[in-house]
């Protein structure tokens, strides 16, 4: 329950006292006695919505200006911005659940896997809320934080970013205790032009970390490495390489997943890891959420078992079968490096196969890349090749220069107008015991070839 009194207090707001049973952006998905929020965008106006929602049963409002049709009644909060209301009412909410523990995520690659295994783990001893979906915006983190429960022990939030100073203002929101820093790759290079840029970007997640938190980094990355300086908590590695507290060995692959050997640096305890996942980017996931969860007292043999039955968010390495058709759907989103681990797991299968599957890459355009784009689709092109992909069907102006590299290292490939004729070509080339991936940044939609396909 929330009460009105706190409302004002978070956002300064006038009003009688009411109490409020949530809160939501979502006119269409108000249940009775929320607070709807009117929000503000570059397509719609949740002013619009107000009667809507109250109709719904929303016991009040938070708007900018005043609005037409509301009963006599509703509670009506009249404040500057709205956005800023929403988030202020999720840090005072935060705050008020006494022991609550935030752990935040972010990095260039796997943030939400990661956010899910994290969770997984945490949850053998904890009640844990994670972040639906990729939440993970300026919007999305309030709605996490509001989700919290009065039994919610730990809070698992993943926090994205597209520019400097966005993950610092995601954190004045949710104060987090620990946070873990994934990878840095060439996501967003279009925006901070540098690899270091980037890192200093991610680093922001730990800058205001409490001495009894926890930064977990990945220790094999140059570019999360700085980030150890920037703050008081207890910093804790993860990673392949000898000096990782938390150590990845013995990877092996299969078509029905990944096993590997975790091992505590300061123990010499090693576990034995069983992943429902393929690739060695997931055993780099496991790793930082087996780490993540020791540090609240998770012990890894826990974290083991949670792990060999975790699954991830949809469109992340999703398996499919259509017919004798085998789809990996890893198309919720794309940077070089993802794109690099997506061929190496497809690789990955068809050795599980014996060699007897042929591959297909079904490839768009990776977006937000700037100036680097032409190289980095080339690159993937050339990784296609080199990872003995059969056969590279492409989509996407960007995506051309991944089908021409392919070609000229004596690839087979394929550059299709639009997600359509790509579908319709992948119709007339696929048979049965063909194993295709499905990858591209999110805004190509990829993962609606399934669909076309079908």
């Amino acid at each position: 329950m929330l009460k009105a009194s706190e409302v004002l207090a978070a956002t300064k707001a006038v009003c009688a006292d009411f109490e409020f049973t949530g809160v939501t952006t979502d006119s269409r998905a108000v249940k009775p006695g929320e607070l709807f929020v009117a929000l503000k965008g570059d397509n719609f106006d949740g002013h619009d919505y107000c009667a809507k929602a109250v109709e719904l049963g929303a016991a009040g409002v938070v708007v900018s200006h005043e609005v037409s049709g509301l009963p006599a009644g509703v509670a009506v909060f009249m404040v500057e911005d709205t956005l800023l209301a929403y988030q202020q009412l999720a840090h005072a909410y935060r705050l008020r659940k006494q022991g609550l523990k935030v752990f935040a995520i972010t990095g260039s690659n796997g943030k939400t896997s990661t956010k899910d295994l994290l969770a997984a783990c945490l949850s053998c001893k904890y009640n844990v809320v994670k972040t639906q979906g990729n939440f993970n915006n300026e919007i999305g983190l309030p709605k996490t934080l509001l989700s919290i429960k009065p039994d919610t022990d730990i809070a698992v939030v993943e926090m994205g970013m597209r520019g400097l100073g966005q993950i610092a203002e995601l954190c004045r929101i949710a104060e987090p205790d620990s946070g873990l820093i994934t990878n840095v790759g060439e996501t967003h290079m279009e925006l901070l032009g540098s690899m270091e840029n980037i890192g200093k970007a991610k680093s922001e997640i730990v800058l205001n970390l409490p001495e009894d938190g926890f930064a977990v980094l990945n220790g094999d990355n140059e570019y999360v490495l700085p980030a150890a300086d920037k703050t008081k908590a207890k910093v804790v590695y993860f990673g392949l390489g000898e000096n990782c507290d938390f150590r990845g060995s013995d990877i092996v692959t299969s078509g029905a997943g990944t096993t590997f050997t975790c091992t505590h640096k300061a123990t010499g305890e090693a576990v034995n890891v069983s992943l429902q996942l393929i690739g060695e980017h997931n055993v780099y996931n496991a790793l930082s959420a087996i780490a993540g969860a020791f540090c609240y007292g998770v012990p890894m043999a826990v974290s083991a078992q949670a792990l060999a039955t975790a699954r991830l968010t949809g469109s992340r390495q999703e398996i499919v079968y259509i017919g004798d058709i085998t789809f990996i759907n890893d198309a919720y989103n794309a940077s070089p490096a993802s794109m690099e681990a997506a061929l190496k797991t497809l690789a990955e299968a068809k050795k599980a196969a014996h060699g007897k599957a042929r591959t297909i890459a079904v490839l768009a355009d990776m977006l937000e890349l700037g100036d680097i784009s032409e190289d980095a689709h080339r690159r993937v092109g050339r990784w296609a090749v080199e990872n003995g992909v059969d056969f590279v069907l492409t989509y996407g102006p960007q995506a051309a220069y991944i089908a021409d590299e392919a070609a000229e290292l004596g690839g087979k490939s394929k550059h299709c107008a639009d997600r359509q004729e790509a579908a319709d070509a992948l119709r007339l080339m696929a048979s049965a015991g063909d194993i295709i991936l499905l990858k591209g940044s999110h805004s190509m939609q990829v993962d609606k070839m399934l669909e076309l396909f079908k």
